[in-house]
């Protein structure tokens, strides 16, 4: 067969290609020329003289009144749907002011908490509730006095004054807690929470702010897993290094 020959087939081949791989995808119909396909079978037709080569091109013709079915179906859907283009679409927006667009957001808007779920009497609860709230100067004024009311550290003068320790108690507290953790954790680590575990949470708390001393001193090193969160804390043999950092904790 001829060069020129096989560049016609390619052409046809080619042609029925696309139209499959349009129709099993979602690509828009359109971008099939059908007009210009048309043109390019027209002009193949009368060079055609083996029967295998007239079916070859009856079928690039049956591809393309699939894709027109296709078209005609892809117009319906939008015309039903309401379809605008997105380009216009944001072409309109670009084009309101802003009192418009705001006008059009709050027409849309759906917010889950709907009007039908504020009541007036749950507004009026609200409103007794927060106009009845205690101060935080005040809350706390019965247990503690006029201390506490400022949320802040606390020193072992402070302590004193509040006569939770005095210094005596404090240091010895504080050297059994030390020898505590040399004792359960030797030379390795153990895990900070199960370390200031304690029956009561009041003792808990005494625990943390004692090892939290322990730690300042240079004493005990705190260490925390980045992946699993755990907290760990070792005793430190030796000399305590000069690298520190500030550290929180909560305790519950």
């Amino acid at each position: 067969m001829p060069e020129r020959q096989d560049k016609k087939l390619e052409d046809i081949l080619r042609l029925i290609e696309l139209c499959r791989s349009v129709q099993s995808s979602s690509v828009d119909p359109f971008q099939v020329d059908i007009r210009e396909k048309l043109q390019t079978l027209k002009k193949h037709l009368p060079d055609w003289k083996l029967i295998d080569v007239m079916l070859m091109d009856s079928e690039a013709m049956q591809q393309l009144v699939a894709i027109v079915k296709l078209q005609d179906q892809w117009i319906k859907h939008r015309a039903s749907s309401l379809y605008i283009d997105p380009l216009l679409l944001e072409l309109k927006i670009r084009l309101l002011s802003r009192e418009d667009l705001a006008n059009s957001f709050v027409k849309c808007w759906h917010p889950i908490a709907q009007v039908d779920q504020l009541t007036a009497k749950g507004l009026e609860k609200a409103f007794v509730y927060w106009r009845d709230l205690v101060p935080m100067s005040e809350r706390f004024r019965n247990e503690f006095g006029n201390y506490g009311t400022v949320a802040g550290p606390m020193d072992f003068e402070e302590l004193q004054s509040l006569n939770i320790f005095t210094k005596e108690q404090f240091e010895t507290r504080l050297q059994k807690l030390d020898d505590e953790l040399v004792q359960k954790a030797g030379d390795t680590e153990m895990d900070y929470r199960s370390f200031i575990e304690a029956k009561t949470f009041e003792e808990k708390a005494v625990r943390a702010y004692l090892t939290a001393f322990i730690v300042t001193e240079g004493r005990a090193t705190i260490r925390t897993d980045p992946l699993t969160e755990k907290i760990f804390i070792s005793p430190v043999v030796g000399k305590p290094g000069s690298e520190t950092k500030s550290v929180a904790i909560e305790v519950t």
